[in-house]
This record gives C-alpha cells, structure tokens and sequence, in this order.
C-alpha cells in the first residue's frame, strides 16, 4: 500500500469530505465524548445498517455499543478463555499432523477455508463500487440461492454462512431459557433479546441476526489478519523468533498446560512482540470520517461546517516517522496501542494462538514467503494483501 502522505494538515478529498494529516489530533476526532455521527455515505459500504460499528447516529450507535459492552468485559471474556484455547489446541494439532504429511493447506476442513476466504475476499473487491452504489449490495442480499450461484458461485460460501448465522439465531431464541443458562459465559444474542435495557426495536429478530453477522465478520477477518501478519514477523526476524522462544520457554514448562491470558499478557516480549504486531497490522487503513450535525468542529485555525464529514487515516499515524522511529521495521521493543469493543476478546486470542503455535512449534519456517506477499496494498476498509494462493505455509 503507497506510504505517500497528502499534501498540507487539511485536504478536502471530496465536494463534502476532508482528511486531516496530523497524529496529534487523531484522538481529538476519535474518541468516546464527542458524540459525532458517523458518514452514511462511507459506512454504506460495509452492507449492514444494524451492526453496531455501521451504525452512523452517535446516539444509537451509543445505544446499542452500550448494550453490548458488558459482553466484551475482561471478566466475561475470562469466562470464554477455555473455549478459545481448546480451539488453539484444535489449530495446533491440526497443524502438527498436517505437517507429518507434509501439507499445510478455518480448523476442519480439508483446505483451511481457503474457498471461504476466497469468496469472502470477492465480496470485499466489490466494496469500492458498493459504496457508490449501494443497492448492489441489497441487491445481492434479496436474491435467491440458486440466482447467486449462476452469477456469483464464490459468493455462495459467505451467502451460506449468513444464512445459518440467522438459522442459529432463531433457534437460540427459541431455546429453553434453562439451558441456555447453564453455560458458563453470556450468550449475547440471547441477553440482548432478553435485557430490560435493550429497546425494543433493537430487540426485532432482523436486527439482532444482523448484530450477530456483523460480530462475527468484525471478529474473524481482523484477528485472523493480525496473526497472520504477526507470525510472517516474527519468522521474518529470526532474532525475535529466539527471543520469543526462549521466553515461552521458560513460562511455559508443560506444552499441554497453556496459562491464562491474564498471565500471558505479563510476558514482557510476548506482550512487546502482540502490540507491535497490531500496530503494523493497520485494523482499518481507510478514514473513518466522522460528522457533527449541528455544530462547527474546529481544527486548528480551520472551522469546519456542520454536515462535514472529516477523516484520518490511520496509515499515516502509525507510519508517521515523528511518532514511532523507522515505522516500517518490525521492532516489538516499542510498544502501540488499539482499542475496539472486542480487544478484549482479541487480545484472549492473540495471546493464545502465538504462545501456543510457538512454544509447541519453535522451529516454524517461512515457506515461499516474502514481506511482498502480506503487504495491504487494497483498501477495502481493511487492508487487503495482494490476490493470489501465496500464504503462509510449513
């Protein structure tokens, strides 16, 4: 992806839209307090209006981020904590007896989900024109299963799983209150359709299953994006790879008893190795343009009228050579920061998946694998690689 900044503080990049190039302000528009809608107009393109992070009026958006805030605590993710590592387990076990075979082509299946995530990377090509025209995509999501196949067979995967999600969701909504008390952390679903907080239109069957879409898309594209990325890092720096061994290692004698993630987090290098891995890994590269609808928003000398939308990529702050030194350079000594509703939940699985892959994997090797191959050189909001079968293999 071209690294080339724009021009001055302050460029407007279209008849209503204006991006800012200054990492001292970026916390200034993105933050908690301000209350500023989000663009229709940008937002569009990700297809789905109920999604907590789609949703462009602040006060709803606040609505429903706060509804589902207590779902992402550290305390309940704890809760969740053994379920993710079994499925860490799974990862790694798969891994170990495909590499008996010699081959390495999601968990189960023949081919890691590479068809899905093939039909997946053709709806995210199409999200330039979408955003343009956004009926494509409402289109695309009314037609029968047997009129996406003649037109669209890659989108019939993605097609598919959006379909069991709502599946899944009818039947969680019709389940025997006590079972679904029995397990030992909150079904999200369920606690929204059942909260006293929730309003009631938030609580319609269309809205939660599109709630539901939209976590699990939000949940396996960046994370997986960020262990790939972060593993082609650390087996690109074979000093860091050393160093990150020798550290698990020492904190985790017994291969069969991982630790929790709170003591993961305290490793100092595996911690190091996690946040400057998420900060070259670039969650969304595209601007996020923010709108206040009733007041001027001010940037230095410049005011700003109301319905403007105003932007930052934040490319540029964590490629910005006066914020961190050589950005490019893999340097896990410093340390970045991110924040979302599910860091929490990311982190659980970021910690997991590398403490584990390495300390039962140590040897691990790139195989026809080069810094060319994990660039994002596609903006689809989240960065996208270049398209092709190259991947990271044993």
């Amino acid at each position: 992806m071209p690294n080339t900044p724009p021009p001055g503080p302050i460029v407007r990049i279209s008849p209503n839209e204006l991006h800012i190039l200054d990492p001292d302000y970026y916390d200034t528009l993105y933050n908690q307090t301000n209350r500023l809608d989000k663009s229709d107009y940008f937002y569009r393109t990700l297809g789905n209006p109920y999604a907590v992070f789609n949703t462009s009026p602040a006060s709803l958006h606040r609505i429903r981020r706060s509804a589902l805030n207590p779902f992402f605590s550290a305390q309940v993710i704890s809760r969740f904590r053994p379920h993710l590592q079994h499925a860490t387990d799974r990862l790694c076990a798969r891994m170990a007896a495909c590499a008996a075979h010699d081959e390495l082509d999601l968990l189960d299946r023949e081919d890691w989900g590479r068809t899905f995530y093939a039909a997946y990377r053709s709806l995210w090509d199409l999200s330039p024109l979408i955003r343009q025209f956004p009926v494509i995509m409402t289109t695309a999501m009314a037609m029968p299963r047997w009129m996406t196949a003649v037109l669209n067979p890659k989108a019939l995967e993605v097609m598919d799983l959006l379909a069991a999600v709502d599946e899944e969701t009818l039947r969680l909504l019709r389940s025997d209150p006590a079972e679904v008390e029995k397990k030992p952390y909150p079904v999200v679903m369920w606690e929204l359709a059942k909260s006293e907080v929730t309003p009631p239109e938030e609580k319609r069957f269309e809205v939660l299953t599109m709630q539901a879409n939209g976590l699990l898309s939000a949940g396996f594209e960046t994370t997986g994006a960020a262990l790939a990325h972060m593993t082609y890092c650390v087996l690109a720096n074979p000093k860091t790879q050393q160093k990150l061994v020798r550290e698990l290692e020492e904190a985790i004698p017994d291969l069969a008893n991982v630790p929790s993630w709170q003591v993961l987090e305290k490793l100092p290098y595996l911690s190091s190795v996690v946040k400057e891995g998420l900060r070259l890994t670039i969650g969304a590269v595209s601007r996020l343009p923010r709108v206040n609808r009733t007041d001027y928003m001010r940037y230095k000398d410049w005011q700003i009228p109301p319905n403007t939308a105003v932007g930052m990529a934040a490319l540029y702050v964590v490629k910005n050579p006066d914020v961190f030194h050589d950005p490019e350079a893999f340097i896990p000594e410093r340390k970045g920061t991110r924040s979302c509703i599910g860091i929490n939940l990311a982190y659980v699985e970021l910690y997991s998946v590398m403490a584990t892959m390495f300390r039962r994997f140590p040897n691990l090797e790139l195989f026809e694998t080069t810094h060319e191959d994990t660039e994002g050189i596609h903006d689809y909001f989240a960065p996208m690689v270049r398209s092709g079968d190259k991947e990271l293999k044993r």
